[in-house]
């Protein structure tokens, strides 16, 4: 890019710090926007800190970034050869404009082209010529008695346009967008990664089943204390699975996964069943129960997410999640005066499940790849089997997905 024989000599910022004789200097930056790379390269003269050539580029990774370095250089060093032409053609015009200035006697003005500005001629000379040229001091006048008297010297300043080096011609506000256009459309629009998260796995909105026991002829039963199995129920589980992202800009894209999911936990609960018989005379009995209830799932999710980001910082994402039910199973236990008695179902639930997802997390870049976490609630809106009193979903979850596709 720079010619050979021109001795030119390139300094490492090590060698720049030490020796102050550099005639330019050159910084580049690398920097992150969103998922892509920036850079900005300047020169700058020496001298005058004048900046003499610039451009900025964006890759979406190291090999975008060394083929806009690649594509940029001619045109870049170019500018400093050019630069350094016109400071040389500058400096030869002022400092040999004197040596370019011609002196001759009244008889060599003759064969001078007259100039612009017309200069006095000396008068025509006398008789007394022939002895006056034996004396060479009397036919050279001096720069002073030039001035004071009779201008009797003609100066001719000649330009050398023999190095004069083409116009550069900068590039316009048109083909600078039309390189960023070309430069955005290098950008990974699509990925692939894979998911992994653990859940916490509870219910809502439902009392499973304790209020909904079938009614005697002469008689009723009611649970004391049926809320406390839901509030004491809950599990951990895990999830695990592929993922893609669609990224529409830095600052919206859209994601979807497909894991598989094991749901499961337990719920404890002191209650009391009280028997109510419709003769008054009857007293009421009561019996205190300990109940045990303990459920597990094995679903298929498919969450379908829109995330609004703010770049370097964090992104917030909502949307629906499909849910298929593979495998259930489900056993509860009873434990009261006279015995305990255990009750299990495989099996029973909805095949379908429709939920809600919002979260938010962080995005971070790793070389080439991406890796997110995130935290997400997730809502049923369903419930998981046709009972009325069927429990709905609602999780906890703490993912991380690695983006390499």
């Amino acid at each position: 890019m720079l010619p050979a024989n021109q001795d030119w000599n390139v300094l490492s910022r090590e060698s720049m710090l030490e020796s102050y004789n550099a005639d330019f200097k050159v910084q580049a930056q690398i920097s992150k926007f969103g998922s892509s790379l920036v850079i900005n390269t300047e020169m700058y003269e020496s001298s005058s800190n004048t900046l003499v050539a610039s451009y900025t580029g964006k890759g979406a990774n190291v090999e975008d970034i060394e083929s806009i370095i690649k594509e940029q250089s001619p045109a870049f060093f170019q500018k400093l050869l050019a630069q350094n032409v016109n400071n040389a053609s500058a400096t030869t015009a002022e400092n040999g404009a004197a040596a370019l200035a011609i002196v001759t006697t009244p008889q060599e003005q003759a064969n001078v082209l007259p100039v612009t500005d017309s200069v006095a001629t000396s008068p025509p000379a006398t008789q007394d010529s022939t002895a006056a040229s034996s004396d060479s001091a009397t036919q050279v006048s001096t720069a002073a008695d030039s001035v004071q008297s009779k201008p009797e010297i003609a100066a001719t300043v000649v330009k050398d346009t023999s190095n004069a080096t083409p116009e550069v011609k900068e590039e316009n506000n048109e083909d600078k967008l039309v390189k960023a256009k070309t430069e955005q459309n290098k950008y990974k629009l699509l990925w692939g990664g894979i998911t992994a998260g653990i859940t916490y796995n509870d219910f809502h909105d439902t009392k499973f089943g304790l209020n909904n026991i079938p009614q005697g002829k002469d008689y009723s039963v009611t649970i004391e204390g049926a809320d406390k199995l839901l509030d004491n129920f809950w599990g951990i589980g895990f999830r695990a699975g592929f993922s893609g992202m669609f990224i529409a800009s830095p600052f919206f894209s859209l994601r979807g996964d497909l894991n598989i999911a094991l749901r499961q936990g337990t719920g404890k609960a002191n209650a009391s069943a009280i028997l109510s018989w419709d003769d008054e005379d009857l007293d009421d009995e009561k019996n205190d129960l300990k109940i045990e209830y303990t459920a597990t799932q094995l679903n298929i999710d498919i969450p379908l997410l829109a995330r609004v980001s703010i770049p370097n910082t964090i992104y917030f994402e909502a949307g629906p999640m499909l849910s298929f039910n593979v495998y259930s199973k489900s056993k509860s236990t009873i434990n009261e005066y006279h015995g305990s008695k255990d009750f299990e179902e495989k099996g029973g639930l909805r095949a379908f499940e429709f939920d809600m997802i919002t979260g938010l997390g962080v995005m971070r870049h790793i070389g080439n790849h991406i890796l997110d976490i995130d935290l997400r609630l997730v809502i049923g809106a369903t419930r998981i089997s046709s009972s009325n009193d069927s429990p709905k979903t609602w999780q906890g979850q703490l993912n991380i997905t690695y983006w390499f596709l």
